[in-house]
């Protein structure tokens, strides 16, 4: 082919270019000018129509939809038992006698229930949750527990009414039953064991003053007791969040219990008349990135740094693969274990006081030599809840008593009338001069030392194990003593139509 007809060609084939590219651009403008004719007519006949429609407000909301769920068990027999039975008649004869500060801390005390309530019903409503969400559904206890603890000791100035105090702030932990395992039950008994001290205080001290006062502790022993019963049937070997398979999770169960029900959405209002809206700019395409283009410098702001252990050029292990890898910083981030819930009961502040004829020892830990100096014949000592304590007592007293404590050690001279322990596992006591009576209940390991003077002593027990007595050696100097165990297995026989029991003796 000749250099003319080649060029003759080229051209040709130009010329069908340019024009089918000029039809191209003839149809999308067609297109456009279509659009925008529509677009202009239904906002011409729009705003015909609102210019003689006249401007009318617009309707209310529909009101919200209750909804009824179904309440569980758990809370309806709760309710029934707790509140409606027990509660009510405590918080109305307390109103009729109660000081206003001991109104409030009664209120604060009211809340908790009325918190482990709410903890019920979002149980029962849940399925299991992790050790983090048990927290935050305990934490609102934990909070109702301290508040009526700080009642307490804003209220020293109450010497009248500081033992009904008392007894309201121990008492209080006995909603620490959710979080005791296997049997929660007993734990409710033993907080109700605890308050027996200053509840006996009261209706001593009331006795002759003012008899509404014993109706006040045994209304409030009556809640602890209600509380009782409930647990023992619902909840007798299993807390409330044991086997709860089914069910929502607690995340969920909070945004709905936070969100109000409601009908549907009002209508939007009617355009104003001469209000018009531009259509919005298509988003990607060829467009966009002209329009980023055109934002000069401002185009790089959205765009981070590289760091160096992620440039390949600089990282040659790097180039062998095909996927750059994370930030080391984040990589070398390990998972934060979730921590177990607190218990619910705080610690309380230790105590080491003579009120009136009785020493108060308590909440005591890692003493090793608290000393009850001249003490005379008509003080009490009691000691409770100390834990890793030796109490020295010196000086002939009425009596001594050991509740609810933890490896305490007490040395006594002489006792008036008895030792008793209750609830004290791995317990020392020993006795320098005479005690006619030791009284030891629900106490596991214990040593008791008597001396020669002693010897006479009556020593009973009651559902406890491992109890060993250290005699002095005859003939020998003191501080010798032989260690014999107390017996624990009892045989029971019939005979003649009674119970005779005997200690179980092992030959050999």
């Amino acid at each position: 082919m000749s250099s003319s007809a080649q060029g003759l060609y080229s051209l040709a084939t130009l010329i069908k270019r340019l024009e089918a590219i000029t039809s191209r651009l003839e149809d999308v403008e067609d297109s456009r000018s279509a659009g925008h004719l529509k677009r202009q007519s239904t906002s011409t006949v729009t705003s015909a129509a609102v210019a003689e429609t006249p401007s009318t407000p617009p309707p209310p909301p529909p009101p919200a939809i209750e909804v009824q769920s179904a309440v569980p068990r758990a809370v309806t027999v709760y309710d029934e038992i707790v509140i409606e039975g027990k509660l009510k008649p405590f918080l109305e004869i307390n109103k009729a006698i109660a000081p206003p500060p001991l109104n409030e801390q009664v209120d604060l005390f009211a809340k908790v229930l009325a918190t482990l309530r709410s903890v019920l019903h979002q149980a029962a409503a849940c399925r299991n949750p992790d050790d983090k969400a048990l927290a935050e559904i305990l934490s609102p206890l934990q909070a109702g527990i301290e508040a009526v603890t700080r009642a307490k000791e804003a209220a020293r100035k109450e010497r009248e009414w500081f033992n009904h105090f008392t007894v309201i702030a121990d008492g209080t932990a006995f909603v620490g039953w959710v979080t005791v395992q296997p049997k929660p039950g007993p734990y409710v008994k033993e907080i109700k064991e605890s308050t027996a001290y200053y509840a006996n205080r009261i209706l001593k001290d009331f006795k002759e003053k003012d008899p509404r006062h014993a109706e006040w502790v045994r209304a409030f022993n009556g809640v602890l007791d209600g509380m009782k019963r409930y647990v023992m049937e619902l909840h007798t070997t299993e807390t409330i969040v044991d086997h709860h398979l089914q069910g929502i999770p607690v995340s969920e169960y909070k945004s709905s219990r936070s969100q109000l029900v409601s009908g549907p959405p009002p209508p939007p209002p009617p355009p104003q008349a001469g209000s018009t809206s531009s259509p919005a700019a298509p988003a990607g395409g060829v467009a966009a990135v002209f329009a980023d283009l055109n934002c000069g410098a401002d185009v790089t702001k959205v765009l981070r740094k590289v760091d160096k252990s992620e440039m390949t050029h600089k990282n040659p292990a790097l180039r062998a693969g095909s996927v750059v890898p994370a930030s080391a910083g984040a990589a070398a981030k390990k998972p934060v274990k979730p921590t177990k819930p607190q218990a619910l009961m705080g610690k309380k502040p230790a105590k080491f006081a003579l009120e009136g004829n009785k020493w108060i020892i308590e909440y005591q830990e890692n003493e090793s030599a608290l000393e009850v100096a001249n003490a005379d014949i008509t003080q009490v000592i009691n000691l409770f809840a100390c834990k890793n304590t030796t109490v020295i007592i010196k000086g002939k007293v009425n009596a001594v008593s050991l509740v609810n404590c933890t490896k305490t050690s007490v040395l006594v001279e002489s006792v008036v009338s008895s030792v008793s322990v209750t609830k004290s596992p791995s317990f020392a006591l020993q006795i320098t001069g005479v005690a006619p009576t030791i009284q030891i209940d629900s106490t596991d390991s214990g040593q008791i030392y008597l001396s020669k003077q002693c010897l006479g002593v009556e020593i009973t027990t009651a559902k406890c194990s491992a109890i060993n007595v250290s005699l002095p050696v005859e003939g020998e100097e003191d501080g010798v003593f032989e260690e014999q165990a107390m017996p624990e297995m009892l045989k029971t026989v019939v005979q003649n139509g009674k119970l005779v029991t005997t200690i179980v003796e092992h030959a050999g």
